[in-house]
C-alpha cells in the first residue's frame, strides 16, 4: 500500500514537475554560492569562478590560527600599513579597490573589528578598523560584551521594553561564557552554504507542501472515495499508508536535496573552517555554535519544519477535501510572518519568533535576540523550536488519521 501511495504522488505529472523544480532549486542554490565568491585582483577588478575561490582561500589561510592578542596586533599593524599606501589614500575608486584587494586575507577580522570597536552595540562603521591601534587589541573580545551590556542596561534604550531581567542576565551570561580567543580560518564555504540555505529549505517546504496536498484530497477529486472506503482496509491500513507516504516522500526528497546541496557547495568552496565559531560571520549572535554545528541545526530544523508543513497540509486537505486550498498553507505560514513583522510591534515580534517559518531559515535567525523566559529557565527561540514542532508534528498524525478515516461517503 505504501509503495502504491508513493507511486501516485511521484508518478503523476504534477509530482514529476515538482521534483524537477526541487532539483532546479538545488542547482540554482549551488550556483549562487559559487557566484557569490569573488576575488579583487591587482588591477582592482573582480574575478569569479574556481580560480577566484582558490586565491581567496590561499589569502585567508595565511592568517589561519588562534586570534589572540599578538595575532590581532599583527593584523592591526598590517591593516595600518595597507591603509597608508597611496592606493588606499587615493580619491580614485579603482585605486581604492586595489587596496581593498590587498586586505582580502584579513577582511573577516576587519569586519569583526568594525563591530568590536564601534561606538554602540547597534552601530556599524565600515571604516572603524582603520582607526584601531595595536595597543587596543586587548579590548577586542571584552568590547563585545561591554557594548552589549551598555545596550541592555541603558534605561532609555529599546532593550528596556524587549527583555525582562532574567532575559537580560541570560544574554549577558551567553556573551561572557563564549569561548575566546576564536580560531579563525578560511570559512567562505560554510558561510555561503549557510547563507543560501534558506532558499533551498523554503523551496523544499513549498514544493513538498504542494506534493502533500493531494495525498488525501485527490481521492475526492477523482471521485474514488466510495471505492477507497469500501475496501477491506480502506479506513485503517490504507489511511496509515497515506500518512507513511507523506512522511517518506518528505524525508527522502528533503535529505537528498540538502545533502546534495551541502556536498556540492562545500566540495567546490572548501570544507575548511567548520570548527570556527559562527561569530566570525555573525558577531552579535548569542548562540555558542561552530559552523558545522550551525549547519546541523539548520538542516535538522529545516527537516522538522518541512515535515510539519507537509503534515499540516495533509490534515487541511483531509479536512477540506481541497488540494488547492491545502497547498496554500505553506505559502501563508511562510510569508504572512514577514508581513506582520513590518508592524514593528514588540509583542507581535516575540510571537513571530516561535512561528514555524523560523525553522526554515535558522542561520539567518541566529543573529536575532529571540529569548523567552519560561519561568524555570530562559532559552533562545532556536533552543525551543525543534522540540516544540516535533510535538506538534506528532500531534498531527492522529488528527489526520481520524479526520480521513471517519469521512462519510457522499
Amino acid at each position: 500500500m505504501l509503495r502504491f501511495e508513493l507511486k501516485k504522488i511521484l508518478g503523476s505529472a504534477g509530482g514529476k514537475i515538482a521534483a524537477l523544480l526541487l532539483a532546479a532549486a538545488v542547482a540554482l542554490s549551488c550556483w549562487m554560492c559559487v557566484s557569490d565568491v569573488c576575488w579583487v585582483n591587482d588591477q582592482g577588478d573582480e574575478e569569479i569562478g574556481f580560480a577566484a575561490i582558490s586565491k581567496l582561500r590561499s589569502a585567508q589561510k595565511q592568517w589561519a590560527g588562534v586570534l589572540d592578542t599578538p595575532r590581532l596586533e599583527e593584523i592591526i599593524r598590517e591593516n595600518q600599513r595597507l591603509c597608508a599606501t597611496p592606493e588606499a589614500q587615493s580619491k580614485d575608486y579603482n585605486q581604492n579597490d586595489i587596496a581593498y584587494g590587498w586586505k582580502q586575507g584579513i577582511r573577516p577580522v576587519l569586519n569583526m573589528m568594525n563591530y568590536a570597536y564601534s561606538r554602540g552595540f547597534q552601530e556599524y562603521d565600515w571604516y572603524c578598523n582603520e582607526s584601531v591601534t595595536p595597543n587596543q587589541a586587548g579590548d577586542f573580545y571584552p568590547n563585545r560584551t561591554k557594548l552589549m551590556k551598555a545596550w541592555l542596561l541603558d534605561e532609555t534604550g529599546s532593550a528596556q521594553y524587549l527583555f525582562n531581567e532574567n532575559e537580560k542576565n541570560y544574554l549577558i551570561e551567553q556573551y561572557e561564557t563564549l569561548e575566546t580567543p576564536f580560531y579563525i580560518d578560511y570559512t567562505q564555504g560554510w558561510e555561503e552554504l549557510l547563507y543560501n540555505s534558506p532558499f533551498v529549505i523554503m523551496m523544499a517546504a513549498l514544493i513538498l507542501g504542494y506534493m502533500s496536498s493531494g495525498i488525501f484530497a485527490n481521492e475526492y477529486r477523482w471521485r474514488a472515495d466510495p471505492v477507497f472506503f469500501s475496501t477491506r482496509h480502506g479506513r485503517d491500513k490504507a489511511v496509515w499508508a497515506k500518512i507513511g507516504a507523506g512522511f517518506w516522500m518528505v524525508t527522502v526528497l528533503y535529505w537528498a536535496s540538502v545533502l546534495i546541496y551541502s556536498l556540492v557547495t562545500l566540495g567546490l568552496l572548501g570544507f575548511d573552517g567548520g570548527q570556527c565559531p559562527v561569530q566570525i560571520a555573525l558577531w552579535k549572535s548569542f548562540y555558542h555554535l561552530k559552523f558545522w554545528q550551525a549547519w546541523v541545526l539548520t538542516v535538522v530544523g529545516g527537516y522538522i519544519g518541512c515535515l510539519f508543513f507537509a503534515f499540516l497540509t495533509m490534515w487541511v486537505s483531509a479536512k477540506t477535501r481541497s488540494a488547492v486550498f491545502a497547498s496554500t498553507v505553506p505559502f501563508l505560514l511562510m510569508f504572512v510572518p514577514n508581513f506582520l513583522d513590518n508592524l514593528n510591534n514588540d509583542t507581535i515580534s516575540r510571537l513571530l519568533g516561535l512561528f514555524p517559518d523560523m525553522l526554515l531559515q535558522i542561520y539567518q535567525k541566529l543573529r536575532y535576540f529571540y529569548v523567552y523566559d519560561l519561568g524555570f529557565c530562559v532559552k533562545g527561540a532556536l533552543d525551543i523550536l525543534p522540540a516544540l514542532y516535533i510535538v506538534l508534528t506528532a500531534a498531527l498524525v492522529p488528527l489526520m488519521y481520524c479526520q480521513f478515516r471517519k469521512r462519510p461517503i457522499k
